[in-house]
């Protein structure tokens, strides 16, 4: 995550922001930084990230941090997080809490997540809920993606209402599921589909199932292939599993050869 100062777009911004970075205003030098790098030129966003991190931006520190582990510079990156998170920042908290848990460092990335989601972060609430989920910690798990969820965070919203469903609570998973569906979450989307398809709704199923595949779900792409199937519909059907099969699932492209259908389909 990169923090972000809101700002007008054009050749009459950057030029003000370089003026107000040339005489050392460290927000500017930040933010001059952020609209280069959104433009491409990465070296001079550094540049400037670098300038405002050395003179003490926090938020600089991050997003210097940020861009020096996307070019590999990996131990560079960590020792900026840890500057700017040393110093309090949220963001920072969180981006080395991702950056530890890629390293394999499970119990710093729990430290750093629990800090930025007490300081109020939903990404890092999400994330420790996660983290405590793959460790057996389900109660740990479930407080933690409610509270994410309850700040709007879609992706813990699923996670919700995926903890209700193993505990057996299907109504409450569907409400969570429902939420987050609203909001765009094609997981949710997609799972709404399946527990519809589980009660005995099977339109209910069809609309999900169709609303997750046309935002990507490839599984969705062949649930909605079989409902189909199910359904009579064979070319809508066919044309689904197709979808699917070119998207990877192996079960899909399974189906069209039993029935005859194209071959093809990723591979690997």
């Amino acid at each position: 995550m990169r923090w972000l100062r809101m700002r007008k777009k054009g050749e009459r911004q950057e030029a003000m922001l370089q003026r107000a970075a040339d005489a050392g205003d460290l927000d500017s030098m930040a933010s001059l930084g952020v609209l280069l790098e959104e433009q491409g030129e990465a070296e001079g966003a550094r540049t400037w990230y670098q300038r405002a991190a050395d003179a003490g931006h926090t938020p600089a520190m991050s997003n210097l941090g940020l861009l020096l582990e996307e070019q590999g510079e990996v131990e560079e990156a960590r020792t900026w997080y840890e500057r700017a998170a040393g110093a309090g920042l949220p963001t920072a908290m969180f981006n080395l809490g991702l950056l530890l848990n890629k390293q394999g460092d499970t119990e710093g990335a729990r430290t750093w997540y629990r800090r930025a989601a007490d300081a109020g972060d939903p990404e890092a609430m999400h994330n420790l809920g996660v983290l405590l989920l793959r460790e057996q910690d389900t109660e740990g798990a479930r407080v933690w993606c409610e509270r994410a969820a309850d700040a709007g965070h879609t992706g813990a919203m699923c996670n919700v209402g995926n903890l209700l469903r193993l505990e057996g609570d299907t109504e409450g998973a569907r409400g969570w599921y429902q939420r987050a569906a609203d909001r765009g979450d094609s997981d949710a989307t997609y799972n709404l589909g399946v527990l519809l398809s589980e009660q005995g709704d099977i339109e209910g199923a069809r609309t999900w199932y169709e609303r997750a595949a046309d935002a990507g779900e490839r599984d969705a792409m062949f649930n909605l292939g079989v409902l189909l199937e199910q359904q009579g519909e064979v070319e809508g059907a066919r044309a689904w599993l197709q979808r699917a099969a070119d998207a990877g699932v192996p079960e899909a492209l399974n189906a069209l050869r039993d029935r005859g259908g194209a071959a093809g389909g990723a591979s690997g």
